[in-house]
């Protein structure tokens, strides 16, 4: 495991991020409450496109990320990774922020919802700091 220590910040935070995004999608994210009685609704019981997309997407990326750390073996095809990273990123913070925002009708946002948010803007901004790191040339980022 001293190979994950090779991470680089933006290669850590798409990891820590995607793989919170994903549990996240399964936390609840929204919850409603009438007379005693009360429900609450994951990410994927929201619709595939606002938490399904976004989490497979997360998942996807840590693995990329990390595989070849873990298994040498594995060589990732040659592809603008960072730019792939950033685009997913940013896809899943704009699906999860948008519904944080637009909320669902007649029922509250549950913490799972916000933890999700967090973790899709940390996808974002590690998928940005990718991206930066191979404009500049970086050889230290596998993915």
């Amino acid at each position: 495991m001293d190979k994950l220590k090779e991470l680089t910040l933006g290669e850590k935070l798409i990891a820590g991020s995607g793989l919170v995004l994903f549990i996240a999608s399964f936390l609840p994210w929204f919850k409603a409450s009438f007379g005693g009685f009360s429900a609450t609704a994951n990410g994927w019981d929201v619709g595939f496109g606002w938490a399904g997309i976004p989490a497979l997407l997360g998942l996807a990326a840590a693995v990329v990320v990390v595989l070849p750390k873990v298994a040498p073996d594995v060589k990732l095809p040659e592809a603008p990774w960072g730019m792939i990273m950033l685009g997913a990123g940013g896809l899943s913070a704009l699906l999860v922020v948008l519904k944080l925002i637009m909320g669902e009708d007649f029922v509250d946002r549950s913490w799972g919802l916000f933890l999700a948010a967090i973790a899709a803007i940390g996808f974002a901004a590690g998928g940005w700091l990718v991206f930066q790191d191979e404009k500049k040339g970086s050889t230290a980022s596998s993915a």
